[in-house]
């Protein structure tokens, strides 16, 4: 990467906009976001108003990923809207040749998705980037991976944060007092039922024993104390067990904190050459 990293974001709503105060705060190294789309063009130019004070100029807003792609000296694009905008826009992205750091990762686990975006970024030279996301415990996943005999993740929300998803739907009139099982099945199952809500299931997934065999449990409990994600993995090389109770994010209950520090930790250690621990 060169010594300034220009961004594009796709996505300004609470994730993006988070991580785009980030970057304007410096905290992601030597990234700069140089250009912005969103369908919704009110949030978009709300945030490149914000992005200006203090800095050389406002980021370029743009109607199309084919103008985003199209912004001079443009190196990264972040992916910040939804498993449908990963899919309807990384082709586009990696065809030109630019790197994609993708915070909807439940898109790569759709049917044949992943071959198909890898073999663009192969292509091109592009590489794909997945941050950790609302969870750890991904390096001691992938380093096992071949080992890997069963992998499952109990999610468990609040029932506001589940509001709104397909698989909650026949909950959402339903009063829910204590924890209640709401899906049980595969990480290729949960993504399309739990689309905003289960990216961390679709993640670690790839970096496990895949998206078929994933395990995943969703539960909806009024009393749980934030995003709770519970990883139990059994291996050939030992048994490992990982439980994080996120604080969901404030703008965005669907989602954890945890996750827009992991993105901006992935971005800095994508600008920032020398020392890494882990991926």
């Amino acid at each position: 990467m060169p010594e300034q990293v220009n961004v594009g974001l796709i996505g300004c709503g609470s994730m993006g906009s988070e991580l785009a105060r980030a970057v304007h705060r410096k905290e992601a190294g030597s990234a700069r976001i140089i250009g912005l789309f969103d369908e919704y063009h009110l949030g978009r130019e709300t945030l490149a108003k914000e992005l200006a004070f203090g800095a050389d100029s406002e980021p370029i807003q743009v109607d199309t990923v084919v103008e985003l792609v199209s912004l001079p000296n443009l190196d990264l694009v972040i992916e910040c809207a939804s498993q449908a905008a990963v899919v309807a826009h990384s082709e586009t992205v990696l065809n030109a040749g630019i790197s994609l750091l993708v915070m909807s990762s439940g898109a790569l686990i759709l049917p044949g998705f992943m071959r198909k975006v890898s073999a663009a970024a192969h292509e091109s030279g592009a590489t794909i980037y997945i941050p950790s996301g609302a969870v750890g415990g991904i390096d001691a996943l992938r380093a096992s991976k071949a080992l890997l005999e069963e992998v499952t993740i109990v999610s468990t929300k609040k029932p506001t944060s589940l509001s709104g998803a397909p698989g909650f739907a026949e909950w959402e009139n339903k009063e829910i007092t204590e924890p209640t099982v709401i899906f049980e099945g595969s990480a290729i199952e949960a993504v399309g039922l739990f689309p905003a809500n289960v990216n961390v299931a679709a993640t670690v997934s790839l970096a496990g024993i895949g998206p078929d065999a994933t395990k995943v449990r969703v539960i909806a409990d009024p009393n749980s104390p934030g995003n709770v994600h519970e990883i139990n993995a059994v291996s050939k090389a030992g048994k490992f067990s990982f439980r994080f109770e996120n604080m969901p994010h404030e703008t965005n209950p669907k989602t954890s904190f945890l996750a827009v520090l992991a993105a901006i930790e992935t971005l800095r250690s994508i600008c920032e050459p020398g020392l890494r621990i882990g991926t």
